[in-house]
This record gives C-alpha cells, sequence and structure tokens, in this order.
C-alpha cells in the first residue's frame, strides 16, 4: 500500500468517524417520538446497511446532509476463494532447431499444461453522495469515491516453486534473442494473448492492477432511509473509473499483450471502469 493510498484511506476513516459522532450527538439531543421519520436535518437519521454487488459484499451507513441529499460511507470488498485452471505452456510452439536443442527448453517442452490459481482479492472504502430530485419517487442520482486495493486479480501457480523449468527456457530464449538479434516470444503459460512468464523461485506471481483512487457515479431506485418504516431496500448501478488495467509481473514490470490471440488485450486496455450493481438493505437505527 503506498502513502498517497494510506492518506486516502485514513481521510475516509476520520469523515466516517466524524459523521458516526454527529449522528449519536443528534441521537441523543433529539426528543423521543414514535415516528421513524421526522423533518429533514442535517445528520438527523442514520441506516446501517449490507450491500452485495460487483464491488463486492459491505457494509455502510447512511445520513440526510439536506431534504434531498443523502451521505453514504462504507467498505466493500471481493474475497473468493482460488479459481483453478490450466493455462498453454507456450514452449509447444518452439520450432526452431537451434533452440530445441537446448535441454532448458526440451524439459520445458514436456509439460503441456501448468495449473494457475486466480485469486480475487479487491477491497474498498467508499463516500458518495446521493441526490434524490423527485419528492414522490424513490429515484436517485450517486456520485463519490472508491479508495483501497490496486490489485483486482491475482494469478499465481498452485505448486509453489515448480516452474523453474519455464523460468530456465526463458532464459535461453532472451540469450537466443540477444545472440540473434531475433524477436522471439517468451517462453511462459498463455492467458488470452499474454504471456506470464516465471521468476527465479520457479513462480509466475502476476496480478491486475488498477488506480487506488477511484471515481464512481451511478443512479439508484429505492431508499436508504425509509420514510415509514424501519427496513429499507435500494438499487443501485454505475461505474467505477479505476483507470487502465495493467498485468505486471512481482517486479512490477508490465506484461505486454501480443495482440494476435483472444484479444483479451483489447478488451483489457477498453476497461478504464469497471460496473457495478448491487442491492442494498438498510435499517434505521433513528
Amino acid at each position: 500500500m503506498n502513502k498517497d493510498m494510506k492518506h486516502n484511506i485514513y481521510r475516509l476513516a476520520i469523515l466516517f468517524a466524524i459523521m458516526i459522532s454527529a449522528a449519536g450527538a443528534q441521537a441523543q439531543e433529539a426528543p423521543k417520538t414514535s415516528k421513524l421519520h421526522s423533518e429533514a436535518g442535517l445528520f438527523n437519521h442514520l441506516s446501517v446497511g449490507l450491500n452485495m454487488g460487483l464491488t463486492g459484499l459491505g457494509l455502510d451507513v447512511a445520513m440526510p446532509v439536506h431534504k434531498i441529499v443523502t451521505v453514504r460511507a462504507g467498505f466493500a470488498g471481493l474475497n473468493f476463494g482460488d479459481i483453478k485452471f490450466d493455462a498453454i505452456n507456450t514452449a509447444s510452439e518452439i520450432s526452431q532447431m537451434q533452440m530445441v536443442e537446448e535441454d532448458a527448453v526440451r524439459r520445458a517442452q514436456m509439460v503441456d499444461k501448468v495449473e494457475l490459481g486466480l485469486k480475487p482479492r479487491f477491497w474498498n472504502f467508499y463516500v458518495l453522495g446521493e441526490v434524490h430530485p423527485f419528492k414522490d419517487l424513490p429515484f436517485y442520482f450517486s456520485a463519490g469515491l472508491f479508495a483501497g486495493s490496486q490489485n483486482f486479480i491475482h494469478f499465481r501457480n498452485t505448486n509453489d516453486g515448480a516452474l523453474m523449468f519455464l523460468h530456465d527456457a526463458n532464459q535461453k530464449v532472451e540469450d537466443y534473442n540477444r545472440l540473434f538479434q531475433t524477436n522471439y516470444q517468451p517462453i511462459g503459460v498463455k492467458f488470452g494473448d499474454y504471456v506470464f512468464t516465471a521468476d527465479e523461485n520457479g513462480n509466475i506471481d502476476v496480478r491486475l492492477k488498477t488506480n487506488a483512487v477511484k471515481p464512481y457515479v451511478g443512479i439508484g431506485f429505492g431508499q436508504h432511509l425509509a420514510k415509514s418504516h424501519r427496513v429499507s431496500v435500494a438499487v443501485d448501478a454505475g461505474l467505477m473509473f479505476w483507470g487502465t488495467p495493467k498485468f505486471l509481473l512481482n517486479n512490477d514490470t508490465e506484461i505486454k499483450a501480443s495482440g494476435k490471440n483472444s484479444g483479451i488485450g483489447g478488451a483489457i486496455s477498453w476497461l478504464k471502469a469497471w460496473p457495478n450493481l448491487e442491492i442494498r438493505v438498510a435499517c434505521k437505527i433513528f
């Protein structure tokens, strides 16, 4: 976690604490009433919600700051179990006789596929402002910031340290290119039109990196603070702008797509925003 991201998270945590403190003070001063919803005001209501969507599972709080504006702040994250799949070993595509004669390349060609584990690990704090422009319709616009993890997914071989044969073969390819001024592709495992190479420890360690701070815009339908009931439901759809994602090795070297096979490289370069669709169920505390 870099220094700028830490500062952003600290700021969000401080804002979160201020909102809770202000809400508690309002709750202590407010007269007892049987109504669940009274006049509009600043921090005079509080709901706690659970949400589930494409940004993950989360917990947040919502408070009014104006009769048509609500502020929502919380945390959401993805943390699934490993997704295992077999990736093709590109050593099998080497046909140049000089290279095939190398022992390291021959050893790499003996393995057709390598099992990788895809690990979705993505978390963010967020603060959203929501404008409810219609008095009689539970429709709203939302905008704000997500800040947190830069790594959306992580690829790693399931058998730790078992891919030294790929590392050794790739070193031979690099030597061959340097010696004969050729431009043969690296040896590794295929993921679409990317080739993931093994490091000096015999591991493939690749992450898909995004920006730490991600602006968000969306629209929604429903209520975060029910007017006449304690429980409310809302559905939100939007875009989280996270920059252009990049595949990086564990030494921060960017992996370039060949652009010849699946078109994943083109899709990744186009995916500058992550779509979100979520449902939130909330309980009004006061």
